[in-house]
This record gives structure tokens, C-alpha cells and sequence, in this order.
């Protein structure tokens, strides 16, 4: 591992001038990381080292360091240190399920099954997907794991009258690990998700979440609800995942509809 005290560039933060000393150390630090100067993986020095390398007090690092890891570009891991974080994994508004998303971007996906049980449909779900109350479901819960670290937490609701014959082959196959698109689609081409939609909310961590995803109790999470339908319209799908900001990003692309190149807004 990559001592990055040994690497740093420049001497101590100019304290003349008007932009904040803080400022000055988390720009320092993230142009090292963007340039590739620092790795994934690299340990940032301890908070004395720093302190003796920039002149700065203490409370000046934390905050450099704090403003870094809100934006996804170091970590802090418990009894070990600050390291510089992997690039996050971006979501975008294609269906597609977590194994295939990692894959286009390099990552090595694994699931790691939590439950599988079957229960009712929550009311949440039975107004959103419009199916009746009461309705039986297979309910699955895995840890979203990329490249043997954990990124996220996904719930998923899946009606019975809908999988049929096929709920337990999937139950069996999503317990051994496998992606639970992949599995809709091999046990029958009908249960092929097609359509989906996702809403995208605030949420804090719970004790659980913060156990499985190796983060604080109350660290904000990226939380997104899905709905997928088959391509017969049936509702197959309603999961609630959850990931940790810095490990996982959403993006869109936006485009003006009939915008013409002399508009002002």
C-alpha cells in the first residue's frame, strides 16, 4: 500500500491567503486523487502527519477530509484509517440489474443472500404495482457486494401468482447467489422484467444497514424504490435498495425539449 504523505506535492498551506486554509488542503488532496497521483486504495497520512506537513490545526484536517468523503473520494474505515475510495458505480436509467450494471463497468458483482421467505405484499407495494391486498410474495433480501466490498442492501417483493411453478427455482437460484434478472429470464421468457420505474429518496441507516454496508448508524443513503413490469404488462418486481453515497451514484441525462439556441431562462 502507497504511503501518500510520501508522495504529497508542495510544502504548508498559505495562511495569507483569503481562501480558507481547509479549502486549500481538500483541493490539494483532491487534485492528487483526480490526477492519479493517488490510488484507490492509498492510505492517507494520519491527522499529526498532516498536521506537521501543512502547518494546520486538527479541526482544519477533519474538515478538508469531511468535505472529501462527502463526495465519495476517500473513506474512513474504523481502527484503520482514511483511504482513498474506489470510483463509485453509476446508475443509469436503463433497466438493468445490479450483476450486468457492475459488469459494463469492470466491476466483479456478487450477491450474498439474507432471507428468502414467503410474505404478504406491503401496502406500499400493492398501490404502487396495483395488485390486490393480501397477495402472497417471495420476499428476498442480499447484500450487493462489488468487487468484495459492500455497496448496497436490496429488498425485493416478487407476487407468487405471478412466478407461479418458477418461485422456487428462482428461490433456490438467488440463495446460491445468482442474479435475480438473469433467473426471471431463464425460468420462463414471460417473467423477463421490461419496464420499470424508480423514485429516488433520502434515507439514514439503520443499525442493520450500518452493520452490513460498514458504515455509522445515521450516514445518509441513497435510497431507490423499483417497480418492473413484463412485457405483458404483469407486476413482477418491487425492491427497495439502499447504497452508500461514494460507492454508488445515480445518473441521468437530461435533454430540453424544442430549447432553441436563442432561449434565456
Amino acid at each position: 500500500m502507497t504511503n501518500l504523505l510520501a508522495r504529497a506535492q508542495g510544502g504548508p498551506r498559505d495562511h495569507r491567503s483569503a481562501v480558507p486554509l481547509y479549502v486549500q488542503l481538500r483541493e490539494r488532496l483532491r487534485a492528487q486523487i483526480e490526477a492519479g497521483d493517488l490510488e484507490p486504495g492509498d492510505r492517507l497520512p494520519t491527522e499529526v502527519e498532516l498536521e506537521e506537513r501543512y502547518e494546520v490545526s486538527r479541526s482544519t484536517i477533519r474538515q478538508a477530509i469531511g468535505d472529501l468523503q462527502a463526495d465519495g473520494l476517500v473513506q474512513r474505515v474504523q481502527g484503520k484509517g482514511t483511504f482513498v475510495a474506489s470510483p463509485a458505480i453509476q446508475h443509469g436509467p436503463e433497466l438493468k440489474s445490479f450483476t450486468e450494471l457492475l459488469h459494463g463497468q469492470g466491476y466483479d458483482p456478487t450477491h450474498r443472500p439474507l432471507d428468502s421467505t414467503i410474505v404478504t405484499a406491503p401496502d406500499a407495494m400493492c398501490h404502487e404495482l396495483g395488485i390486490d391486498e393480501g397477495t402472497s410474495c417471495r420476499y428476498l433480501e442480499r447484500l450487493l457486494v462489488a468487487d468484495d466490498r459492500p455497496v448496497g442492501v436490496s429488498r425485493t417483493w416478487l407476487p407468487l401468482p405471478v412466478l407461479g411453478a418458477a418461485d422456487q427455482a428462482i428461490a433456490q437460484g438467488t440463495l446460491a447467489g445468482g442474479s435475480l434478472y438473469r433467473l426471471l429470464a431463464e425460468s420462463s421468457p414471460d417473467l423477463a422484467p421490461r419496464t420499470g420505474s424508480e423514485t429516488i429518496l433520502p434515507a439514514l441507516a439503520g443499525g442493520e444497514e450500518a452493520r452490513l454496508l460498514g458504515c455509522e448508524v445515521g450516514t445518509a443513503l441513497l435510497s431507490i424504490r423499483r417497480c418492473t413490469w413484463t412485457a405483458t404488462g404483469q407486476p413482477l418486481e418491487w425492491t427497495h435498495l439502499l447504497f452508500v453515497p461514494g460507492r454508488y451514484e445515480y445518473r441521468v441525462e437530461l435533454q430540453r425539449s424544442g430549447a432553441t439556441g436563442g432561449a434565456r431562462g
